[in-house]
């Protein structure tokens, strides 16, 4: 879902990006993450501030 959001948005998701995100198991991080999807600029804005 996150990754999903970003591409709708018109944003380029690197493999690093698709990799850290798809790996992660910790359900905060990715409900974080996906918070961040609805107003980041950039991929990596996923992980600002970790």
């Amino acid at each position: 879902m996150t990754l999903n959001r970003l591409c709708r948005r018109g944003i380029e998701v690197a493999d690093h990006v698709r990799e850290r995100v798809g790996s992660c198991t910790d359900l905060d991080r990715l409900t974080t993450s996906s918070q961040r999807a609805v107003h980041a600029t950039a991929a990596d804005d996923l992980f600002a501030g970790e």
